[in-house]
């Protein structure tokens, strides 16, 4: 579409893959009031942690965020931090790593004088010693404290006179789940241990599910071992909510056929919506104050193979020629649908044979299972994406 001269298009409201501002945040409402309970449950004494699990892109980061900020609103110590870039976690550095966020947390607040500085000299004193296993102490004399939750009660003696609580958020928690979930259920004992002083430490661990299908077909150590809050695709009202939220920032509006287009197309995936609200706003011209069909046709003629392509690579491109058997059987299916006997003679593999493949696909957020026997793709825009890389590579194939 040709540029517009005068005015200036306000920069686009829509970011894909950045979390959400808390002060933007919409849906999800039954999800939080369940953090609330928690929160509150936990500051009683009572200690209640639970475990935020979803897909790829469906707004755990988000989330956590949103928390992070609610329970600061109610005066506790909050730590968010991510595990995505570590790949080797033992109990020692796991526990190295809560005892110094706490104290990088403190030193934070007591700059912008939330905290007294008395409280973060008390914890610069934790001592973790490494040659003899896992020892820390914040006490003021020579003392250690032989475990974690001895080191979490100590910081919480030192913080009980100004915060309600200490809530741990983390995220890209998945590998806690490896060594057989040996660190998850590390935490889980050392809530347990708390719990006995009541000792308010709220831990809140957030990763995509090892299994992940519809509601309540779930099943990982991380949502075995803590209550889990399962997050899935927007509803057609949390869509609505959060694509009027946007708009109305930059003084726009959408149709109503418009709306209900995107939402057929995204299927209320956060993500893939949000992705797609941003190139539909990039199709606009300056001046234009709604966002409407033409706009998201223009959006469609790249959207699937350029903007998804990053997102949607991971899936197809990185699996193995099992793997993508099994996903280009999948897509060539009108409902992106298939059963395991299906996939054995189209494959022309025994069952047996099969299963592994479907389980990392699983693992992975590819697919998930439907009834038993039978799969699905996460999302029919992967499908779509399948496609277009099956015609690329034997169109160069032929050429050869």
């Amino acid at each position: 579409m040709p540029e517009q001269h005068g005015a200036v298009r306000p920069p686009n409201p829509f970011n894909p893959g950045s979390p959400v501002d808390p002060n933007d945040f919409v849906g999800r409402a039954n999800e939080l009031e369940n953090f609330r309970q928690k929160l509150r449950q936990t500051a009683s004494g009572s200690l209640a942690c639970m475990a935020v699990a979803g897909g790829y892109g469906i707004g755990k980061t988000s989330f956590l965020h949103k928390c992070k900020s609610l329970a600061e609103g109610d005066g506790a110590l909050v730590i968010y931090f991510s595990l995505n870039e570590i790949s080797n976690l033992t109990r020692e550095s796991l526990a190295r790593i809560l005892i110094q966020r706490i104290q990088e947390k403190v030193r934070e607040e007591v700059i912008l004088k939330r905290l007294s500085s008395e409280i973060l000299k008390a914890l610069t004193r934790i001592r973790i010693k490494t040659d003899s296993g896992l020892e820390i102490s914040i006490a003021e004399t020579g003392e250690t404290s032989p475990n974690l939750q001895s080191a979490l009660t100590a910081a919480w003696n030192a913080l009980k006179g100004s915060k309600t609580a200490i809530v741990f958020l983390i995220d890209e928690a998945r590998v806690l789940e490896k060594n057989r979930a040996d660190l998850i259920l590390y935490l889980r004992a050392v809530i347990e241990q708390l719990q006995i002083g009541r000792i308010p430490v709220m831990i809140i661990p957030a990763g995509k599910l090892s299994i992940y299908g519809p509601s309540g077909t779930g099943f990982s150590p991380l949502v075995r071992t803590f209550s889990p809050v399962m997050l899935e695709n927007f509803t057609q009202t949390e869509a609505r909510a959060f694509v009027d939220r946007k708009l109305n920032q930059v003084g726009c509006k959408i149709k109503e056929n418009a709306f209900k287009r995107i939402y057929e197309v995204t299927e209320g995936h956060p993500y893939v919506l949000t992705a797609y609200l941003a190139t539909a706003y990039s199709k606009m011209l300056s001046g234009q104050t709604e966002l409407n069909e033409s706009h998201l046709q223009a959006t469609d003629l790249e959207f699937v193979s350029r903007t998804l392509a990053q997102f949607f690579r991971r899936f197809y491109d990185d699996a193995g020629k099992t793997s993508r058997g099994i996903l280009e059987k999948l897509a060539a299916d009108k409902k992106c649908e298939s059963s395991l006997s299906e996939l054995s003679e189209y494959l022309k593999r025994g069952n047996n044979e099969i299963s592994p493949h479907l389980a990392k696909l699983i693992q992975d957020g590819a697919i998930y299972r439907i009834e038993r026997g039978k799969y699905k793709l996460f999302h029919h825009l992967l499908g779509e994406y399948i496609k277009i890389k099956v015609k690329y590579e034997s169109s160069d194939m032929l050429k050869i």
